[in-house]
């Protein structure tokens, strides 16, 4: 509310300033005309139209306050078939003006005939609608601060600003399960995050169907030791029975040297890591579908970032990206992109997107989110505005043109933006002057200059 209220004070401002100049000239038009002529009466008769500045929609008849936005309503005095020289803050249709733009790049355009240096077609003369404009003295413009800049050609780094939350591999988590089912005897992992080794013990276990198996593999020994080699397969399929059943090569070397049944079987791990999940306790009973931990390397880590659905154009796989660190006080660690996962998040409209980074200084934590950058490709050769000129609304892009002391409002298609820049890819001419300061009270005088005023008798000379 106080943002409207200031600027509605400066647009009364830039009215009254407006008002004066106005009855000063009237003032002096009307000596003239009496220094030649008898005194004659005033034919002129002005009919006084109160308008919100924020909402030229609402209007009435005599003073008050917008219903919407509780600014005071400002007076506009319209005077049937009145010449426009007579004010310097009067609103003026800028002339139409014929432009050549080529048909297939509308960002191509000219003010004489050529070629498009894309395509090489033709430039197709196109007629430019007049656009709304207000004319400002030298005198406001310096009262609302107002500020230009020229339309250029730029090199746009088209960069993503993101966050990547740390994960597991996917590929470097082992499941640990038992082939047949019995029950824990001794556990030797008991915590989460415990590290572990290649080789480690993690459980023992009791089960019937391995026992049996042990015991039928020691009867295909003796048999073979008493019949030689005709009793060879049935000693190879009673030792592939046990190692299809989970048992260890060293147990089975040492079942074999022994010929002794072991009734605790142990469980090993199968590579270093961590301990991230862990789902068994002593005597438990188990099952062969039964996950009953999980060992995660963590020498290598995926960071998952989230692009906006609007910046989906600029991915691709094998792009540049830079991850920070903040707690770790670490200069930015350099990846790149090398997964784009193909669906669309239906919450965040955002697609996700996967780098790799060796962790093996442990400097990356499972769950952290952290500041990361994808660099695109750059484009080259872009016409571009400051990002403060555009205004912004739910149908279309405006920026305020500036020719000498007057000011238009102009509808322009953007691109994409790029820090304090944004891509203009029809509208524009390179060197135009626009706004980038004080365009919104401009905009809102050249809507109100558009508005229809109720009718009042004509002015008479």
């Amino acid at each position: 509310m106080r943002i409207y209220f200031l600027m509605g004070l400066l647009l009364q401002v830039a009215f009254s300033l407006s008002a004066q100049q106005h009855n000063e000239h009237e003032h002096q038009h009307q000596s003239h005309t009496s220094a030649v002529t008898a005194p004659a009466v005033n034919h002129s008769k002005a009919q006084s139209l109160y308008v919100c500045p924020m909402h030229p929609e609402v209007q009435q008849d005599k003073p008050g306050s917008c219903p919407i936005c509780g600014m005071h309503l400002v007076e506009k005095t319209s005077h049937t078939e009145h010449d426009a020289s007579h004010t310097k803050h009067e609103a003026t249709p800028t002339d139409a003006k014929t432009i050549f733009a080529c048909p297939m790049h509308p960002q191509i355009q000219q003010d004489k005939p050529g070629s498009c240096p894309i395509c090489g077609m033709h430039l197709v003369e196109k007629q430019r609608q007049s656009e709304p404009s207000v004319n400002v003295s030298g005198a406001i413009q310096q009262a609302l601060a107002i500020r230009v800049a020229t339309v250029k050609t730029r090199t746009l780094e088209r960069i993503i600003d993101s966050f990547a939350q740390v994960q597991y591999p996917e590929d470097a988590i082992y499941h640990s399960h038992i082939r047949a089912e019995g029950w824990i005897e001794q556990l030797y992992v008991r915590t989460l995050g415990q590290q572990v080794k290649a080789g480690d013990k993690l459980f023992s276990y009791y089960a019937p169907d391995l026992l049996v198996a042990q015991d039928d593999y020691l009867q295909a020994l003796s048999v073979s030791a008493q019949n030689g080699e005709r009793s060879a397969s049935l000693v190879k399929r009673a030792q592939t029975r046990l190692r299809l059943l989970g048992l260890a090569e060293k147990d089975i070397q040492q079942l074999q040297q022994t010929k002794q049944s072991q009734y605790h079987i142990t469980a090993y791990a199968q590579q270093d890591g961590v301990i991230t999940m862990l789902n068994v306790r002593d005597g438990m009973f188990i099952r062969p579908s039964d996950t009953l931990m999980e060992i995660t390397q963590l020498d290598r880590v995926w960071l998952v970032a989230d692009v906006p659905e609007a910046q989906q154009r600029m991915l691709a796989t094998g792009m540049a990206a830079e991850v920070d660190i903040p707690a770790q006080h670490q200069n930015a660690i350099k990846t790149k992109v090398d997964f784009i996962y193909p669906a669309l998040d239906v919450q965040s409209r955002s697609s996700k997107v996967r780098m790799s980074a060796n962790n093996r200084a442990k400097l990356f934590q499972p769950n952290m989110l952290l500041p990361v950058r994808l660099y695109g490709t750059p484009l080259t050769d872009v016409l571009t505005v400051p990002r403060e000129a555009v205004l912004l609304s739910d149908k279309a892009s405006r920026v305020i043109i500036k020719h000498d002391d007057n000011f238009s409002v102009r509808t322009i298609t953007t691109g994409y933006h790029a820090q304090d820049y944004v891509e203009v890819l029809s509208g524009l001419m390179p060197d135009e002057q626009i706004v980038v300061s004080g365009q919104f009270l401009l905009d809102a005088e050249a809507s109100l200059s558009q508005l229809p005023v109720s009718s009042a008798s004509a002015h008479q000379h």
